[in-house]
């Protein structure tokens, strides 16, 4: 069986003792009889990851359920339908997406506790290193949660450890936003180990492999390069070499633990399990234990991105089968890159973050952005991906390799960097925001569906219940646009 090494029973202890998420006011239990020895830090930093293991909010099942719906290969079905009209969300998944803001933001505030209390844990024993290294943890997963809110609903309240009571906080900037995730991480990847006790949990390569990507992000280019070179150059990561497509479990299995791969995911297990992959599947397929709901899928013919995909590229054999879901076409196709065939074993799919194929992928488009044009060094980044797509060593070069003849300017560059990333980070929720970080969602969605996208589908709504409680944000003048 396979074996996640998170004291969830404690972390689960720790959240329901700050279950009031709206209350900001910390429970007695956490304020006056907790963080007093190094293990109740370690579980209140336990606490900081739980909300994003909620069984169907954030990584559990709809975050992933929402973005595959919404991509340039990819088809939503039943309730998720709606969102492949890219015409904002429909009531049903606002409710979702505002489920998720709560979970964000439950797992800020256990963060919050955490730094909050870090006075308390010295005060009663607790070493500075190992104080400093939980606060550095708790901090880490601050900053993934307002990058994931910033991205989806722009500016937003920034709640921190100093301003835990105050119930009325307008929305802040995006750029007051990303300023907070800065200062979090420069400290988590100072001070964050380089080898977690615990399979799963942050570590300082994770803080500088989010550092970059927040980077690209902002279009700080140069900046961007070198962070996410200082983690290749550690050699703490690979990849894994494949020769057939189903070799690819070797990495995404659900009895796989970690990998070489593995920067940071969301860890499930079978007693706390992922559901997005029971989005994936037909209950009549062999890849979900005879269940499964099929909310997702794409099509062999109709979609140009499918169409145009090598067969002979190992990641679209893996990825894809043909399933006749009832929609009047036998070229439908779910994905499988996710699978638990057999639930009875208690195993449950990892959801990733990051792994070292964003990390090579960041890499080489910061590379190319500064360089304004493809370099050896970012090309390489990308072949090592190409070639074990057809199950070549990823270090020798290859009559498969792409070269820079090939593509001499930034702009083809660029491209070909779109359409290997699609291909190697397919189906793990992330195209949607890349399409729409690089300019490309437009076009990309008009290529494959011929639909326009509605500036409201770009950014989520402001839930309700944010209005309900705090007062500083107005509900109409203050919300995201069609809302």
């Amino acid at each position: 069986m396979k074996l996640k090494f998170f004291p969830f029973i404690m972390a689960l202890l720790i959240t329901g003792a700050c279950k009031d998420f709206l209350d900001e006011s910390p429970k007695e239990i956490a304020s006056e009889n907790f963080y007093n020895t190094a293990a109740e830090m370690e579980s209140a930093v336990m606490a900081t990851y739980v909300p994003l293991q909620a069984n169907q909010a954030v990584f559990g099942r709809h975050y992933h359920t929402i973005q595959m719906s919404q991509l340039d290969y990819g088809y939503g079905r039943g309730s998720y339908a709606s969102v492949t009209d890219f015409n904002g969300l429909d009531a049903t998944n606002v409710n979702r997406v505002g489920d998720m803001w709560t979970n964000f933001y439950l797992s800020i505030r256990n963060a919050n506790l955490v730094v909050a209390n870090k006075q308390r844990a010295l005060d009663n024993g607790v070493s500075e290193t190992e104080v400093q290294k939980l606060v550095a943890e708790a901090k880490f997963m601050r900053a993934l949660c307002y990058f994931y809110l910033v991205r989806h609903w722009s500016g937003v309240p920034i709640r921190t450890e100093t301003n835990m009571g105050q119930a009325d906080l307008a929305r802040a900037t995006e750029q007051e936003v990303y300023a907070q995730i800065e200062n979090d991480l420069k400290e988590a990847e100072t001070l964050l180990p380089e080898v977690q006790t615990l399979i799963g949990r942050a570590t300082k390569w994770a803080a500088k492999t989010m550092y970059a990507d927040v980077l690209v992000n902002l279009k700080r280019w140069e900046e961007a390069m070198n962070k996410a070179k200082e983690v290749i150059d550690a050699n703490q990561f690979a990849l894994l070499q494949v020769t057939k497509s189903d070799d690819y479990y070797k990495i995404f299995g659900p009895d796989v633990i970690n990998t070489k791969e593995e920067i940071f995911y969301i860890k499930f297990t079978g007693t706390k399990p992922s559901n997005f992959v029971f989005m994936l599947h037909h209950p009549k397929s062999p890849y979900y234990g005879g269940d499964g709901a099929y909310g997702l899928y794409t099509d062999s013919v109709k979609n140009k991105e499918i169409v145009q995909w090598d067969p002979n590229d190992l990641r679209k054999k893996y990825n894809l089968y043909n399933m006749d879901i009832g929609l009047g076409s036998k070229t439908t196709m779910l994905y499988k890159k996710f699978i638990e065939p057999d639930k009875t074993l208690g195993l449950s799919t990892d959801y990733p973050i990051y792994r070292y194929a964003d990390l090579l992928l960041l890499f080489a488009e910061a590379s190319c952005q500064v360089e304004g044009k493809g370099t050896a060094d970012a090309l390489e980044a990308v072949n090592k991906l190409h070639r074990r797509a057809y199950g070549l060593n990823t270090e020798v070069p290859s009559v498969k390799d792409f070269s820079l003849v090939q593509y001499p300017s930034k702009e083809g560059f660029l491209d070909l960097l779109d359409r290997e990333r699609m291909y190697e980070l397919f189906c793990e929720g992330k195209r949607f925001l890349e399409l729409k970080r690089t300019g490309r969602l437009e076009a990309a969605i008009l290529k494959n569906h011929n639909k326009t996208v509605a500036q409201k589908h770009l950014l989520w709504p402001i839930p309700n219940a944010e209005y309900f409680y705090n007062k500083a944000i107005d509900e109409t003048k203050d919300q995201n646009p069609g809302y």
